[in-house]
């Protein structure tokens, strides 16, 4: 296979890789109902439980706010779905590692920035016709209500599925556990 037709072939699994990381997310071979309680995000650090069917999508993307703020009415209302037991404990090995960071760029910049953006502001050239749109990185606000097992969760399964509906493809089979892990170690840096 030709350099240009793996290029094309990579672009457009990254654009469902990425449309699905803006709103979906499911367990790995989980029984879990899509339906399953949601935690609900205030000020960054407190959890409520949610109704079911209160997701916020994947809790990464934000409704556009009548009043002009990205983030909607209430900017500091943010929620996740329940991270599946199998990724909860998750922790990452590679974390502030300069080395991991440089990689995960590298991974970023060929998978991730066509929905996610360069610099993480999840307004990359195809976030435009995403619904849910991706997820802004360089939001600090976000970022600090992610833990990295729920974005490793995230990257890993994607989003295709309820409750986040997303067109974020699942990475698990395209990249390392090593290589996931970097992506994060990267994006992490894109709030600071």
């Amino acid at each position: 296979m030709n350099r240009k037709s793996l290029f094309l072939i990579v672009l457009v699994a990254l654009l469902f890789v990425l449309s699905a990381c803006a709103t979906s997310k499911t367990a790995p071979q989980s029984t879990q109902d899509p339906s399953a309680a949601v935690e609900e995000h205030n000020d960054g650090d407190e959890h409520l439980e949610a109704p079911a069917g209160d997701e916020h999508n994947d809790g990464d993307e934000h409704a556009e706010a009548p009043t002009g703020d990205e983030h909607g009415a209430d900017a500091d209302e943010h929620e996740h779905a329940e991270i599946p037991d199998a990724f909860a404990s998750m922790t990452n090995p590679v974390a502030g590692d300069a080395a991991a960071i440089e990689a995960g760029q590298t991974i970023y910049s060929a998978n991730c920035a066509s929905c996610h953006g360069e610099n993480g502001g999840g307004d990359g050239p195809a976030a435009a016709a995403l619904d849910p749109k991706p997820t802004a990185f360089s939001d600090a606000d976000i970022m600090a209500t992610m833990t990295d097992s729920y974005l490793y969760w995230r990257i890993s399964e994607g989003g295709i599925a309820p409750p986040f509906n997303s067109q974020m493809p699942p990475w698990k089979d395209a990249l390392s556990e090593e290589q996931i892990w970097q992506v994060i170690t990267y994006i992490r840096t894109l709030s600071q």
